[in-house]
């Protein structure tokens, strides 16, 4: 079916399934958007009164470190965001999974499916595809405290970075300028702002950086607005000395607060910028009423976080 003719519908199961904004439409928009090698394509499966019971957004693209061969992803997800495929149930899983294998072997592709929630849905998934479900790093996470309860879980080594970070600031004269906002037109402002953050510490290291590929920084701001237009998105910033020095890109998802990323400016480093914003995010999302927990969106090591206290699986589910 016709990825377009599809996609309302299947936003529609997503949406009423909880499914994360990582695996609905503003992220399927932004890839395919951007992506014009890839072939997308959807699968719906209906029950006998036509109501939609599962679904899937798909694109064939070339295998990772296959060269010559292709596979087939989910539109959803990917650089190690949660995915996820739409399903009312185990049986519509399981029959979702025989769809898709079918579907990838008329068209001569490997069924690799990556990011998606290690639950019951994906091992019944796997199971309809017979494809193996391999595990993949889990997401940390953090609860919300109870009413009037700081933030404890900041370790020692931590307390003292951020105790350092707001003494250095004050020491050396600077002036430090928080801000929060989810205006689009404000986004627009910023962007040029957080682009140069986002490349700093990869061009500081030598390392090559997502935005350097023109189908890398299109991808990456295709993302931002389209989840800027639709409310989502909110970017938080510290500016020292009215220069920017560290950004966080904030999800409002549901009752979670995603992370979705966070740079800072290597020449502001000694004031260390990025966790001391990350932490009036973190503290300033777990006191915003109707936010439960706070989600770190990626699989990064829990030591390298400033807290977490639980953690949400992620599988591939992959078929050759």
């Amino acid at each position: 079916m016709a990825v377009a003719t599809a996609m309302p519908e299947v936003e529609a199961l997503a949406t009423a399934l909880g499914q994360p904004l990582t695996a609905r439409l503003p992220w399927w928009r932004a890839r395919l958007s951007v992506q014009p090698a890839a072939a997308p394509w959807a699968v719906l499966l209906r029950d006998t009164a036509g109501h939609l019971r599962a679904a899937a957004v798909l694109v064939d693209d070339p295998s990772p470190g296959a060269p010559g061969t292709r596979r087939t992803a989910l539109a959803s997800g990917g650089e190690g965001y949660l995915a996820g495929v739409a399903a009312t149930g185990s049986p519509e899983a399981v029959e979702l999974g025989r769809a898709l294998a079918a579907g990838a072997a008329a068209r001569g592709t490997r069924l690799d499916l990556e990011d998606l929630p290690d639950d019951v849905t994906s091992h019944a998934l796997a199971a309809g595809a017979g494809a193996q479900v391999h595990p993949l790093d889990p997401v940390p996470v953090l609860h919300r405290p109870d009413a009037g309860e700081p933030v404890t879980l900041l370790s020692h080594g931590t307390r003292k970075t951020l105790r350092k970070s707001r003494n250095r600031i004050t020491t050396d004269g600077l002036v430090a300028r928080l801000g929060f906002t989810c205006d689009p037109a404000d986004l627009e402002v910023l962007l040029p702002d957080l682009e140069t953050a986002h490349r700093d510490r990869d061009d500081a290291h030598g390392l090559p950086c997502v935005l350097d590929a023109p189908a890398g920084r299109a991808a990456w701001l295709a993302r931002l607005r389209e989840l800027s237009a639709i409310g989502a998105l909110e970017v938080a910033t510290l500016h020292l000395d009215g220069e920017l020095a560290a950004y966080v890109l904030g999800l409002r998802d549901g009752d979670g607060y995603g992370v979705l990323e966070g740079r800072f400016r290597t020449r502001f480093a000694r004031y260390a910028p990025g966790r001391l914003l990350e932490f009036c995010v973190l503290d300033r999302a777990l006191r915003t009423d109707g936010v439960r927990f706070l989600d770190w969106m990626t699989g990064v090591a829990p030591e390298t976080l400033l807290a977490a206290d639980a953690a949400r699986g992620r599988v591939a589910v992959r078929r050759p």
